[in-house]
């Protein structure tokens, strides 16, 4: 526990919201009678059962400074970090040099907070992408979405693992090394916000950043047992090329990941997706009990074999959502996998390959064969060999899904579905190996995460809800996903799968405490 000698006796683990302590949340939103209703009787003196809300009432009501709360964050990192490796890149100095100049300010003013190593610049720092190839590029400025971070008031003060340049659905690379799951150390956290999503499991930080271009939100998510929400195409900062990625937040609490894209969604003056969406109303769904839904039960598309756990759990969850006025029915959108996988390959390869050549027309010079890991030479190779119209094909096509999808959602509000067809593999299992082409190594992948990436092409909301366990002590997520710019009523549906099942006390074998 962290706390000042404010009069609140150790033990205590729950506490009335001050006048004061309201104010410095609400204000900062413009959500006075929501919030106030939220925390009135729901903010824990104790770090181990305490969200990033909690943390910031902490400050507000003057328990516990920003520096206090950063010192446990990183004697929590310290403890936990020598057995996961999922830090990439430390900043505790400068966000203790920024503490010293200045007083954050915002709803989660306070808050310790970890960057991902990719999909971010904050100026002064490293982004190595994972990558060999930037791990000494500093940033000069800060991207879009690290501006509305701060804002939102939290103390950035790392960056966590991330496989190289994001495109394995598993943390492991050479130049940050493998991230280990803190349930199970040879098993993996996902990627490519796996390093995101142990250090939230393992109680470091309540929240951590994270970004999804293929299910790396709510793959990490699944596999660490913590809660992941992929926002709508275009909703926050940073959505480039294909639209496939996104950038949000792993969180334990529903409610983090709603009042942090309370703070931080808004369209990015000039780019190609997300004008129109409602940029606000999120946490306040969290907040109410959603109207009756029609929810599709996809356990048959795509054809792959689930995990028996994995079916148990997602079938117990559909009884669940009946159990409190929902109506489930198997449907499918008749989506043709072949078809959706291939493009997804085109755009995937051909991003990179784009990228790759702009960062050697920008330098001036070859990138060595050392400087990228055999995976990215080989993405990019493939890359290399598509056409522009192959490329143009692919695109039409991830349009036409999305116009389905869109379609289908005029009979159903949600799907639900595995996040993944096991529970998270070992490590070394769905790596790039030897002799590998693209087809061969998303094959393997796609044995485990088949799911998600549906979602990233037709610019859909979809969740990662920590619902279930293994029997051998895995955690076994479910995915919901709805509509583009139904994100407050996905919102609104985890909120109550939360309140029906509470996740949040569950802990792994390896944590900080």
């Amino acid at each position: 526990m962290v706390a000042r000698a404010s009069g609140v006796p150790d033990g205590v683990t729950e506490m009335k919201t001050s006048r004061r302590g309201f104010l410095g949340v609400a204000a900062a939103t413009g959500l006075a009678s929501p919030l106030a209703a939220a925390l009135r009787d729901n903010v824990s003196t104790d770090w181990d059962s305490a969200d990033a809300v909690a943390l910031a009432q902490w400050v507000a009501n003057g328990y516990a400074t920003p520096s206090e709360l950063l010192d446990e964050a990183v004697r929590r990192l310290e403890q936990v970090n020598p057995a996961l490796n999922l830090l990439a890149q430390n900043h505790v100095q400068y966000a203790r040099d920024q503490l010293a100049t200045s007083t954050p300010t915002g709803a989660f003013a306070g808050v310790p907070f970890l960057l991902k190593d990719l999909g971010n610049e904050l100026a002064g720092t490293i982004t190595s992408a994972g990558s060999a190839l930037h791990g000494s590029t500093v940033a000069q400025v800060d991207s879009v979405n690290v501006q509305r971070f701060k804002q939102a008031g939290v103390v950035i003060f790392g960056k966590t693992n991330t496989p190289e340049f994001g495109l394995a659905l598993t943390t492991e690379g050479a130049h940050l090394g493998d991230c280990k799951n803190p349930w199970s150390l040879d098993h993996s956290t996902g990627g490519s916000s796996g390093g995101s999503a142990a250090a939230v499991a393992a109680g470091v930080v309540p929240m951590a950043h994270a970004t999804d271009g293929g299910g790396s939100i709510r793959v990490p998510a699944n596999h660490c047992g913590v809660f992941g929400f992929k926002p709508s195409r275009g909703l926050t900062a940073g959505s480039r090329g294909a639209g496939m990625s996104v950038g949000h937040i792993v969180s334990r609490s529903v409610r983090d990941s709603a009042l942090m894209l309370e703070l931080t969604a808004g369209y990015e003056p000039g780019a190609p997706y997300g004008i129109g969406l409602a940029a606000s109303g999120f946490f306040a769904a969290t907040l109410r009990a959603p109207k009756p839904m029609r929810i599709a039960l996809n356990l048959t598309e795509p054809a792959v074999v689930i995990d028996p756990e994995v079916r148990r759990v997602v079938l117990e969850t559909a009884a669940q959502l009946e159990a409190m006025g929902h109506r489930v029915e198997e449907a499918t959108p008749g989506v043709d996998y072949g078809q959706l996988n291939a493009a997804q390959n085109v755009l995937m390869c051909t991003n990179m390959s784009a990228w790759l050549s702009r960062v050697e027309q920008l330098r001036g010079r070859k990138i060595l064969e050392h400087e990228l890991e055999p995976m990215t030479h080989m993405v990019r190779a493939a890359g290399d060999s598509y056409s522009g119209a192959e490329r143009a094909a692919a695109l039409q096509l991830m349009h036409a899904v999305g116009v389905r999808l869109g379609e289908f959602h005029r009979d159903f509000d949600a799907i639900l579905q595995p996040v993944t067809a096991t529970p998270a593999p070992k490590l070394g299992t769905i790596v790039y190996q030897a002799g590998d082409d693209i087809e061969r190594y998303t094959e393997r992948f796609r044995k485990v995460s088949a799911f998600t990436h549906l979602y990233n092409m037709t610019g859909q909301p979809s969740m990662s809800l920590p619902l279930g366990m293994s029997n051998t002590g895995l955690p076994i997520g479910v995915m919901l996903s709805a509509a583009v710019g139904n994100d407050a009523r996905l919102f609104a549906l985890a909120a109550e799968c939360e309140r029906a099942s509470p996740w949040f006390n569950q802990r792994p074998p390896i944590r900080a405490s």
